[in-house]
């Protein structure tokens, strides 16, 4: 019997998907073989391996190790924060992140990114997922272009809502999916999905829809403007701030095993509390300019007071 080479898969669809459905995620479903891919699978059931994303590009830095150069960024879109990353095994882009880490630094004006990478996710040991975007390509991109993406992503976004609105009343299986007509793409994802997260709400997707369709049409202004924002007096934003920066402080206090604590923990947990996001990251931003927390690396934080 003749020997034969094991094949890679096929390479998968890349995504078009907002940063709240994705950092949203913390469902991680990894192949046993050497060459399976591994998923985010998303409360909406999108089973994500690779990814296409778009906004502005917010931060940006290069690292240096023993194995080569890092670069490390993020990408705002209007509902978030896509965080990515060039490995130093990625040797064939660092001449393009070079390039671009010089045209961020220049500070010559806004950069609009179209980015497509493979998921990658960090789960701590407390068993927190965090995800990220393993960056495979890019290009820059007007408004013109940054809209379409916008209009394009909110219509895959609209599909998946509709299409979990029309599973939950479903019993979770591949025959009663199948034969209800939901779409073989989603259905895994789904499935899995029921097993894992609890008292999904739809709707939080469906404002950023609206949200990312205001932005296409230029109603918005700014990346830095959040979905859920409310109306507030100054005492009572003044407020809500302190007691962010103090939540905070001591959330770093507790949780920083020594390396810092990810970014986007602090975020989710602030969440739990109410705290929108972009207030979430202004509190953040505040309490760095003030020289009481520091990035160890980028994407951790630490407080000066942290052992």
């Amino acid at each position: 019997m003749g020997g034969g080479k094991l094949s890679r898969p096929s390479r998968q669809p890349a995504i078009r998907m907002f940063a709240r459905e994705y950092f949203e995620s913390d469902l991680i479903e990894k192949g046993s073989g050497e060459y399976d891919p591994t998923f985010v699978i998303t409360k909406l059931g999108a089973k994500v391996n690779r990814m296409m994303v778009a906004g502005l590009l917010e931060r940006m830095e290069r690292r240096d190790s023993d194995n080569g150069a890092n670069y490390r960024g993020a990408i705002r879109d209007p509902t978030g924060l896509h965080m990515f990353s060039v490995a130093s095994f990625q040797p064939e882009l660092h001449a393009q992140m070079e390039e671009l880490l010089a045209k961020f630094e220049q500070n010559e004006g806004p950069i609009l990114l179209l980015a497509i990478g493979k998921c990658n996710p960090y789960q701590s040991d407390e068993g927190n997922v965090f995800t990220g975007i393993r960056l495979e390509q890019y290009t820059t991109i007007d408004s013109e272009g940054n809209a379409n993406w916008l209009v394009e992503t909110a219509d895959a976004t609209l599909r998946r809502i509709d299409i979990f609105q029309k599973s939950r009343d479903l019993e979770p299986s591949a025959d009663a999916y199948r034969a209800a007509g939901i779409p073989a793409d989603l259905a895994d994802g789904l499935i899995t999905g029921r097993g894992h997260y609890s008292n999904v709400e739809s709707d939080v997707y469906m404002l950023t829809v609206y949200l990312a369709l205001d932005r296409a049409e230029g109603n918005m202004t700014s990346y830095s403007e959040d979905s859920d924002q409310t109306p507030e007096s100054s005492s009572d934003k003044e407020g809500s701030s302190e007691a962010s920066k103090e939540f905070i402080c001591n959330f770093l206090l507790a949780n920083d095993p020594g390396d810092g604590v990810p970014y986007d923990a602090i975020m989710q947990e602030l969440a739990s509390t109410g705290v929108s996001r972009s207030d979430g990251e202004a509190a953040v931003d505040a309490l760095i300019d003030a020289g009481l927390i520091f990035e160890q690396t980028f994407g951790f934080l630490r407080h000066i007071d942290s052992k």
